[in-house]
């Protein structure tokens, strides 16, 4: 019997690359030159993803703030 956990991506291509979002892990999401290496960019993120919410499940939070950021448009970068 396989232990290993199993999740869908949803594979979006984009500006040129593709990029592989996982279902299950809101906020999870890989980039790739192909839809291959977003599947195994896909992989590293979601062990990182699991690794990190396990790190941090017993750990009581410094600062909650709240901020305001407006979606980026199409056509333009993320940065400020």
């Amino acid at each position: 019997m396989d232990d290993a956990l199993r999740f869908r991506i949803v594979l979006h291509r984009l500006m040129g690359c593709y990029f592989a979002r996982v279902v299950e892990l809101p906020g999870c999401i890989s980039r790739g030159a192909t839809e291959v290496e977003a599947v195994e960019n896909a992989r590293a993120a979601i062990r990182a993803h699991l690794w990190l919410a396990n790190a941090l499940a017993g750990d009581v939070a410094k600062v909650e703030l709240e901020i305001h950021a407006s979606p980026a448009r199409p056509g333009t970068t993320a940065e400020a």
